[in-house]
């Protein structure tokens, strides 16, 4: 069997992203000056996915359109790629997280998997989902050429388990990292 090539792609920004503001679940749709950037950077990718799949809120189906439109692929919506339901830090910033609950934000910084926001998904749970999702996408389409799109925490969490990570470095997997990496997954 062939080895599968793999890209990830981080979606267009939500006016949540732009402001630096907790997204977790909620259903935004991306900024036109988000999408517009989206397209000129796609447009420069030399080869790319030929199944793309992506979590069911707005910002990423409109930036799995972009991405479709450029390498002629299908579309397949994936529910349990979401990133976590962060419940009441939902539409916060970093300073009101860390002012509301000092306590949690230092565990989102040291040690995030053991975080369960107030009234949301704990973080654990969330990377079990997500990493339950992304294995069956990569055993179902095995020796393809799969890209998959993800909002940050989802992305931090399937960058570090490719990276063979434990957690522990998560906000390291996103941060200044590119919109789009690609990975090589050998056939076994």
């Amino acid at each position: 069997m062939a080895e599968t090539q793999l890209w990830l792609f981080r979606p267009a920004d939500t006016s949540w992203d732009a402001a630096q503001r907790l997204r977790g679940k909620v259903d935004l749709p991306a900024t036109e000056e988000s999408l517009a950037e989206l397209r000129q950077r796609v447009a420069r990718l030399a080869e790319g996915p030929t199944i793309l799949l992506h979590p069911a809120d707005e910002a990423a189906i409109e930036s799995s359109r972009v991405i479709a439109s450029r390498f002629a692929c299908s579309l397949t919506a994936v529910p349990a790629l979401a990133d976590p339901d962060l419940g009441l830090l939902e539409g916060l910033s970093l300073a009101e997280f860390e002012r509301r609950f000092e306590s949690r934000h230092a565990e989102w910084l040291a040690s995030p998997l053991t975080v369960i926001p107030p009234e949301g998904e704990a973080m654990a749970d969330a990377r079990a989902r997500i990493l339950d999702a992304l294995a069956e996408i990569l055993v179902q389409r095995a020796g393809q050429r799969v890209g998959i799109v993800l909002h940050s925490i989802a992305l931090a969490i399937v960058r570090d388990a490719l990276a063979r990570g434990d957690g522990s470095r998560l906000w390291e997997r996103v941060e200044g990292r590119s919109w789009c990496t690609q990975y090589v997954l050998p056939a076994d």
